[in-house]
Order: C-alpha cells, then sequence, then structure tokens
C-alpha cells in the first residue's frame, strides 16, 4: 500500500500486554470503576446472539477491545447505539489484558512471534432478519505484533495506523523502530457502517484475533490471506464470516465488543 493511499488512515491501535511467558504475570489493565470483565464481555456478547451468530459458543475472551471514534468522540460499549454518520471514519483502538488466567488453547501464548488481527464484521447485512450479505467484513488490518523492549514486560506502544503502515513500506530505521512489525497490512481498508433503510439495527462487532503457533512457536500460517471479497468475506455462502477467514488462516479470536447502528431515515419514519 503506498503512503498516499493511506494518507486519510487516522486509526491507532495499542496493544498493552504483558510478555513475562505463557500468559504469566500479565497485568490487569483497569479502564475505570466499569472495567469490563471476562464475564460482562461474555454476558454481552450472548445478549446480543454476537456468541453464537459470529462467535463459538466456547469463546473465551482474552482482551476488551475499547474502541472509539475520535472526531465524533463515540465510544463502542458492548452493544450501545452509534449513529452511522458518527462512524464515517476509523477508530481508535485499545487493546487490554482482563485476566490473570488465560487458557484459549495449549499453545496460545504471548510469545514475539505472535501476531494480532483486528476485524470489523456485520452479521446482520442485509438485515438480521434477510442477512442474505452476511457476513459483511468492513475492516482487517493484520500483522501487529508486541515489543519486548521494556524492562517490566509491559508494552504500551500507541501509534497510528498510518505510521505503521508507512514503516511495513519504508527503510527508515525511524519509522521501523516504532515497536511495531514491519509486516503491519491493513488486508482490507475501513468501509464505514451504513445500513441500508428499513433494516433494523445492524450489529457492527470488532473482532481482535491472535496466530496460534505450534509448541516449537511456529505459526502454522505465515501471513493471513486477504478476503476475495466483502460479502460472506469472500465464501460465497451465506452466514460465512470473519469466524471462517480466521480458522482457515490460523487465528484464534480472543477479544470482541460491538455496536447497533440503524439507517437514519428508518428512525424518522418510525420505520
Amino acid at each position: 500500500m503506498r503512503s498516499n493511499q493511506i494518507a486519510g488512515l487516522v486509526a491507532v491501535v495499542s496493544l498493552e500486554l504483558a510478555l513475562a511467558g505463557p500468559f504469566d504475570g500479565i497485568q490487569q489493565h483497569v479502564l475505570g470503576e466499569q472495567a469490563p470483565t471476562t464475564a460482562s464481555i461474555t454476558s454481552a456478547l450472548r445478549k446480543a446472539d454476537v456468541i453464537p451468530d459470529v462467535l463459538d459458543d466456547d469463546f473465551k475472551p482474552l482482551f476488551s477491545i475499547n474502541v472509539t471514534y475520535t472526531k465524533t468522540g463515540n465510544t463502542v460499549d458492548l452493544g450501545n447505539k452509534i449513529k452511522p454518520v458518527a462512524v464515517s471514519s476509523p477508530p481508535d483502538v485499545i487493546v487490554h489484558a482482563v485476566s490473570n488466567h488465560f487458557s484459549a488453547t495449549p499453545t496460545l501464548t504471548i510469545r514475539r512471534n505472535v501476531t494480532y488481527t483486528i476485524a470489523l464484521t456485520d452479521p446482520d447485512a442485509t438485515s438480521r432478519s434477510d442477512p442474505a450479505m452476511a457476513e459483511m467484513c468492513h475492516w482487517l488490518i493484520t500483522g501487529m505484533t508486541l515489543d519486548d523492549s521494556s524492562m517490566d514486560h509491559t508494552v504500551r506502544l500507541p501509534i497510528s495506523m498510518k505510521t505503521m503502515l508507512e514503516a511495513s513500506q519504508s527503510t527508515d530505521s525511524k519509522l521501523q523502530g516504532t515497536g511495531h512489525s514491519s509486516s503491519v497490512k491493513e488486508l482490507m481498508s475501513y468501509y464505514p457502517p451504513a445500513p441500508p433503510p428499513k433494516t433494523g439495527y445492524h450489529r457492527y462487532v470488532f473482532v481482535l484475533l491472535a496466530s496460534n503457533p505450534d509448541d516449537n512457536g511456529v505459526r502454522t500460517v505465515l501471513e493471513p490471506k486477504k478476503p476475495k471479497e466483502r460479502p460472506h468475506w469472500g465464501y460465497g455462502t451465506v452466514g460465512k464470516g470473519v469466524r471462517d477467514w480466521a480458522k482457515d488462516n490460523g487465528l484464534i479470536p480472543v477479544g470482541a465488543t460491538f455496536f447497533y447502528a440503524e439507517n437514519e431515515s428508518s428512525r424518522r419514519r418510525g420505520t
């Protein structure tokens, strides 16, 4: 991706994770008194049927995802309602560990060679009652890794997605020294949520995915493949989506959040 193609991309991703071993000694990051917990995240996802519509029934969130649309000041809060006009630009995304105990799989650990992917998907395209185009891929960024340079094994690396993508195309040591892997790629550009009229509220789901290395620390898939198209995540089958894409690319969901959006004309007409 050329730098002029990403000039308008303003997403910020911060992975605040510990690297002290296979999830040992991970620091819990508190987001105020109402910080999400594994239980509260799972409960909200089940209540909205994100589990099992998007994620498997046994999904266990290891991280919370804090999403903020900085241009409008709107934040995603596990099922709140946001107007489509407020989500027209890419958001800022910050990821926090939510538990000191992790058991996603026997091999998934926070290691130097684990990469992270952020996806945004709509399981309600064209509508929740008739999801003929679901799932719809709205955003896909992959290749983010952690930097273990800090002495306390904690990584705090807020950085603009624009800079990360530029670093992946540059030989400039200043850009490559941002603390993120130079393999960061925006596989699918941000496609703003825009529910059609008279289709009710759509669920827009952010999913954090982690690569799943084997016991020797080798990733089963070196680089996730770009979906062939946005509808059905390129599978051509109703209901196929981020879950299928993740499995085919050796990725495991480790965090999720979502919001609702409805076409404004539908609300004004009372339909």
